[in-house]
């Protein structure tokens, strides 16, 4: 059977990854469109993994055979640059080939929507039924060119191009230098282009070329994973470093001091910078595993925070309800009002780079700057538990916390405990994988021992 998580379907290649599961999901989908009677076409995207062309070919193949028009990329692309065309081009559905940050023998199928966004639950769980109700029909990809259902497409200028109209002309006299760890995903590919479009000349990209094992390293800008540019960064002189993940829809970044600076304060450094550099107002929506930092921000500007479950389409809902300003979430994703309803680290490089050369100031002075304002700090512990048997079991009961537990809450399985004074743990089962993901946020030595119970919690 068929299903979709957090970040769509994914599995491992070979096993449940494989072309009869990719060409059911197109089959599911043609026969939503036909259901619904929306519109006969669909554009289809792929990044670096193994085999994504040809399962790309194979979705392009069977939408093809049921009528159904398919834009077809040519070349490897991020994630959101699909997203964009699926707004430009005001198509219904559009398809991802990708598995984003998972290990390189994942592969997996994002679903996107109109307007540019994550497919939400009601739809996901329609194409899972779909996806199971018949066999796929077959044109061969030849045929289908040739009849003109399978139509070459890139929308690369056209994505730049509405990245740069959010950019500050003062981005290009700034000089900044940065080391940029491309992990051997597709972010170069747009990235590198940005940078001479936005005016930055002093800049280093680390694995550029195409490795579909990713240096048999999982392709996630995590702090392990930029660990080995922090000696690099300091040697070289760089501003700060960075790193975009398989399909470049996560950033992550090192200070000038080679320093990891995690997600929270990405996201609240550029919400911090749109509202006190640029003087843009609204409100931000975050996931319920991120920090209580951006909270702080929101309440001192006046504005507010909104808290919803993890997945970047409850966060894109939640935007266009509440007409937030920003939205992100602590695993390095993020999007500003006005441009697609879904992450991307190619726009929130940028962001981040101007805001770094607009306030003029190293990286761990902006994020000191942005606490300040806040009058909030705080230590984050995450925690990674695997199920190699592949069944997650969540204990019953509640961890013996050393703080005090004034609120709990349930966020579709995940679970978060809120602490007198602001701080919190949450327990989130991975929506892709086996896996359980903890965290903590609260003062230094209570994040330790917090996270500790939490662990011993869960593997008993």
């Amino acid at each position: 059977m068929i299903k979709f998580g957090t970040g769509g379907f994914r599995g491992v290649i070979g096993d449940d990854f494989n072309r009869e599961n990719v060409k059911a999901i197109a089959q599911g989908l043609c026969r939503m469109i036909k259901e619904r009677g929306e519109k006969a076409e669909a554009v289809v995207g792929y990044d670096y993994r193994f085999g994504s062309d040809y399962f790309a070919g194979w979705i392009a193949e069977t939408l093809a055979a049921n009528g159904v028009k398919c834009l077809l990329y040519t070349e490897p692309m991020p994630s959101p640059a699909v997203m964009t065309a699926v707004r430009d081009e005001k198509l219904d559905y559009g398809f991802m080939i990708t598995a984003s940050h998972n290990p390189y023998y994942f592969n997996g199928v994002k679903l996107f929507v109109a307007g540019g966004a994550d497919a939400g639950v009601d739809i996901t769980s329609a194409l899972e039924l779909a996806a199971n109700a018949e066999s796929p029909k077959h044109m061969s990809l030849a045929d289908a060119r040739a009849a003109g259902l399978v139509v070459d497409y890139c929308n690369k200028r056209a994505y730049l191009d509405n990245i740069k109209s959010f950019l500050s002309p003062e981005l290009e006299k700034s000089g900044v230098k940065i080391l940029y760890d491309n992990l051997s995903g597709v972010g170069a590919r747009c990235l590198e282009p940005m940078f001479k479009k936005a005016g930055i000349r002093n800049y280093k990209i680390l694995h550029k070329k195409h490795d579909a094992f990713f240096n048999f390293a999982p392709p996630n800008p995590t702090e392990a994973a930029m660990r080995p540019l922090r000696d690099k960064v300091v040697s070289g002189g760089y501003d700060f470093a960075m790193a975009t993940d398989s399909d470049s829809d996560r950033l992550g970044v090192l200070d000038e001091k080679g320093d990891y600076v995690s997600n929270n304060y990405i996201l609240a450094a550029v919400y911090y910078y749109l509202l006190a550099y640029r003087g843009m107002k609204g409100d931000i929506v975050k996931n319920c595993a991120t920090t209580v930092l951006v909270d702080k921000i929101a309440e001192r500007a006046g504005f507010k925070c909104h808290e919803v479950d993890v997945g970047f389409k409850n966060i894109s809902a939640k935007m266009r309800e509440t007409d937030a300003l920003v939205g992100g979430e602590s695993s390095g994703g993020l999007t500003v009002r006005g441009y697609i309803y879904g992450k991307d680290s190619v726009f929130s490089s940028m962001l981040f780079t101007e805001a770094v050369a607009v306030m003029n100031k190293p990286v761990s002075e902006i994020v000191k700057e942005v606490c300040d304002y806040a009058d909030y700090r705080f230590i984050s512990v995450e925690d990674e538990i695997r199920f190699d048997g592949g069944e997650v079991v969540i204990p019953d009961g509640d961890p013996a916390f050393t703080l005090e537990v004034v609120r709990k809450e349930e966020f579709s399985g995940n679970i978060k405990f809120y602490f007198d004074g602001g701080g919190w743990a949450l327990i989130r089962k991975s929506g892709t994988e086996p896996v359980v993901r903890t965290f903590v946020e609260c003062e230094a030595a209570d994040a330790a021992a917090n996270s500790d119970i939490l662990h011993n919690f869960i593997v008993g």
